[in-house]
């Protein structure tokens, strides 16, 4: 369970910006939250962020999915003479860029978890994990850039030896879980498999909407959901593609190559080895069963199939999906559809949790986030952006709140200069 992450100096955000899913005391009603135990209090089972467009939406989302992927990629993938791939602030002043720093605060198998790095292109400049076992504060481990690492009694394991294996540009735990440490190894597990990341673009999740089609177990909960979307599919036909040895292993080669050629974060050899099947959905016409090829569907079913292979393992297997921008291409009932399958106890048993960003101001309007679930990006004239909640405006429960984002109430929005101003340049307001 995600309590709350925090990140800084990280592309459009200069200062220290904390995303948090623990829910507000006296917000709103609780049904539908989760116990966050052995804390006390709750947690949201999902969150929403809105903001104008190049306010820093996607970025906040980016921030997750770039300290999830170092941990998973910096020892074994990042090259050993590059700079580390982070993008800081670009504020266009002379001088050497601040650390860009990441932290995350979790539960994991019961336990409080909260680790944090920092770095520069140059390398790792500090990184610590902290755990609560049964609510006592362990520090198992305390990185600083030209020192020894502090490791604390409570963390078993070869610890030495794997820190001579460390490079100044990848991450202790990353190193760790590499060399087999059990112990650290759950933690990266959670940020490797726990977490799961949708861009907006959609072109890439078809392939993960044709596995889990072809995954008898979960197919029939991924066409559960086209259905109940009513969107005309009653079934989906799934045929395994045909393929001689030698083209098999042509694509093989092909695939290695391209590994061998492009540094991206996952390996494109058991992607492309494997053809996805033939899919064809089954449209109820009168009395028949008429099927039609993906080419043949629109773009918001194909949005919406894609969306399922991700959403339906989450939903099953526990843990947090981002989306950036949920409502691409989708209706707004089957938005808000999605929405109701994460906040619902009997559709998300294992608690599994949303994060997206969205301009669906409709969502608001209905009473479908709690005031606590709303978060807002504005970026400033000087092009830094902020993020922050909409608890910060105490809306009273009986406002609009879809009404009040719109008429600016808490900022967040595009400011459309008059033709005035264009023809006379003046600044106006501040952009938001």
């Amino acid at each position: 369970m995600l309590l709350r992450y925090q990140f800084s100096n990280f592309q459009c955000f200069r200062s220290q910006q904390e995303f948090s899913l623990i829910a507000s005391l006296g917000a709103d009603p609780a049904e539908d939250l989760l116990p966050m135990t052995p804390l006390k209090g709750t947690a949201l089972r999902a969150a929403a962020i809105y903001g104008a467009n190049a306010s820093g939406k996607t970025t906040v989302l980016r921030a997750m999915h770039f300290m999830a992927r170092a941990v998973e990629n910096s020892h074994r993938r990042w090259k050993p003479d590059r700079p580390i791939p982070v993008r800081p602030f670009r504020s266009g002043e002379d001088g050497p860029s601040a650390p860009s720093e990441f932290a995350a605060e979790f539960i994991l198998g019961g336990v409080r978890h909260q680790y944090a790095f920092s770095l520069d292109g140059a390398g790792v400049v500090a990184e610590s994990l902290v755990v609560f076992p049964n609510g006592k504060k362990q520090a198992w481990y305390k990185r600083e850039r030209g020192k020894p690492i502090a490791f604390g009694r409570s963390l078993a394991g070869d610890n030495k030896t794997i820190e001579g294996l460390t490079r100044a540009n990848s991450l202790f735990l990353s190193a760790a879980a590499q060399n087999n440490h059990e112990a650290l190894s759950r933690v990266y597990n959670w940020f490797s498999s726990c977490l799961s990341f949708v861009s907006g673009d959609r072109t890439s999740l078809g392939l993960s909407a044709r596995q889990s089609l072809a995954d008898e177990e979960r197919r029939s909960e991924v066409v559960e959901l086209l259905r109940v979307a009513d969107l005309g599919i009653s079934d989906v036909r799934v045929e395994a593609p045909e393929l001689s040895e030698s083209a098999r292993r042509t694509i093989q080669d092909v695939a290695r190559l391209l590994d061998s050629l492009l540094e991206t974060d996952e390996h494109l050899l058991p992607v492309l080895s494997e053809m996805p099947p033939s899919i064809q959905l089954l449209h109820k016409m009168g009395g028949s069963l008429v099927p039609f090829d993906l080419s043949e569907e629109s773009n918001g079913t194909i949005a919406y199939l894609a969306l399922l292979g991700p959403i339906s393992k989450v939903l099953k297997d526990g843990g947090v999906i981002l989306v950036d921008e949920l409502d691409s291409s989708v209706h707004p009932v089957v938005v808000a559809h999605i929405l109701r399958l994460f906040k619902g106890s009997k559709t998300n048993p294992r608690g599994a949790q949303l994060i997206f960003n969205t301009h669906d101001t409709s969502l608001l309007s209905r009473g479908l986030l709690r005031r606590d679930e709303v978060w807002f990006t504005e970026k400033s004239r000087e092009g830094a952006s902020q993020l922050y909640p909409l608890t910060d405006f105490k809306p009273r429960k009986e406002e609009n709140l879809g009404s009040g984002y719109l008429q600016g109430r808490y900022g967040a929005i595009p400011f459309i200069a008059s033709e005035t101003e264009a023809e006379e340049g003046t600044d106006g307001e501040e952009v938001r």
